[in-house]
C-alpha cells in the first residue's frame, strides 16, 4: 500500500490517461502487488508507466531544472549591489 506522504506536490499521476488525486491512488494500491507499489515508488521520482490490475498507471515527474552538466541548477546568483570587491 502506497502512503498519501509518498505522493508529493506537483507529481501527475493518471490511470487509463485519466488524472487522479491522492486518494484515488491510495484506494487503488490496496489491491496492487507489492511489486507494483514498490515499482510506483520509483516512478514517482523518474516518471513513467507500468499496468497493474489491468489499469494503465502513468507517473509524470515535476519537471527539474538542470545544467549543461546534468546537475540541479543553483539559480541566480545574487550579490551586494554595495560591496567593495
Amino acid at each position: 500500500m502506497i502512503s498519501p506522504r509518498a505522493i508529493r506536490k506537483g507529481i501527475t499521476i493518471k490511470f487509463d490517461g485519466k488524472v487522479v488525486d491522492k486518494a484515488v491512488v491510495v484506494e487503488a494500491s490496496k489491491t496492487w502487488e507489492p511489486k507494483h507499489a514498490t515499482l510506483f515508488t520509483k516512478l514517482l521520482k523518474q516518471g513513467g508507466k507500468f499496468t497493474a490490475n489491468g489499469v494503465i498507471v502513468e507517473v509524470i515527474p515535476q519537471e527539474q531544472m538542470l545544467t549543461s552538466r546534468g546537475e540541479k541548477d543553483g539559480g541566480i546568483i545574487t550579490s551586494d549591489p554595495l560591496a567593495r570587491f
